[in-house]
């Protein structure tokens, strides 16, 4: 049975979030709920994958992903099985996804079942992942973009995070929650609000990061869209997310100080990285494999 675009692939904020978080602190690919557990394990996508560049003897793929992020390129790191029929036609795509996008981009194929891929293969814990596999990195080493079944070249295109949502993933794989206010010059508001997220995120003293996003930019168009923030909005947008992923607040037009703190103190519910109300668990359920 064909499944649909939105099952076979994740890249919005919670769905790579989960993927990141569940891969490199678990493994936990066949487990349908390991929220609880995530919330609890220190490990971190962004410091794992830097932790490679320290190993010795490091394999020649491992090597590839360092080289790249270091000259500032995205990294696309394909896990696949040569007995593999759906991997064999995921290369293909990956092929030309490298030919078609507009980024600068190594991909980067990891025979998962070959020795000489342990430290990579063991680092990210892909051993039980379903393949084919696909994670993009950006050049901050943060998972923005992952793939767990084959998706087509153009969706490969369309998955490419804008420089707005990179940035968020960013600093939510280091752990951090984020402060988004989207906002355009003309508003009246807008300065007092973007005064208000600033002053917050000094108050927070490193555990959580503002971002603002101009609701007049294309290049956010589609993260605008995702976060369901209504392009011709008169008054500023605010969002409180924490590293989970979970919206603790949302604030349209004036926002108070404390009342941001509030929100990023909030303790995380126990759905954990999963979005508040949805049922679903953190990621790809045993349904999910072929």
């Amino acid at each position: 049975m064909q499944t649909s675009a939105k099952s076979r692939w994740a890249y919005g904020i919670m769905g790579v979030l989960a993927i990141a978080i569940l891969m490199v602190n678990f493994g936990f690919w066949n487990r349908e709920d390991s929220c609880a557990q995530a919330q609890t394990n220190n490990q971190k996508p962004v410091t794992l994958i830097q932790s490679l560049q320290s190993q010795t003897n490091s394999s020649m793929a491992t090597q590839r992903l360092m080289q790249a992020l270091s000259a500032g390129k995205f990294a696309c790191l394909f896990f696949y099985e040569t007995d593999n029929a759906d991997c064999k036609i995921m290369e293909k795509n990956l092929d030309a996804f490298a030919r078609k996008t507009k980024i600068n981009v190594e991909i980067i194929k990891v025979d998962r079942k070959d020795p000489k891929n342990s430290d990579l293969v063991n680092t990210l814990k892909t051993q039980t992942a379903p393949i084919p596999l696909t994670l993009l990195v950006d050049p901050s080493s943060a998972i923005v973009a992952a793939f767990t079944q084959v998706v087509t070249t153009d969706e490969m295109v369309q998955a490419i995070p804008s420089p707005k949502k990179t940035e968020t993933l960013k600093y939510m794989q280091q752990g951090k929650g984020v402060i988004l206010c989207f906002s355009s010059k003309k508003m009246s508001s807008c300065n007092n609000v973007q005064s208000c997220c600033s002053q917050a995120e000094t108050l927070l003293e490193g555990r959580t990061e503002y971002i603002n996003i101009d609701l007049n930019d294309p290049k956010e168009a589609d993260f605008i869209k995702e976060l369901k923030v209504d392009p011709n909005t008169s008054v500023p947008v605010t969002f409180v997310i924490n590293s989970q992923g979970q919206v603790n607040g949302k604030y349209d037009g004036e926002v108070q100080v404390t009342n941001l703190i509030a929100a990023a103190n909030k303790v995380a519910k126990s759905g954990g990285c999963c979005s508040p109300g949805s049922g679903k668990t953190c990621g790809p359920t045993p349904s999910q494999k072929k």
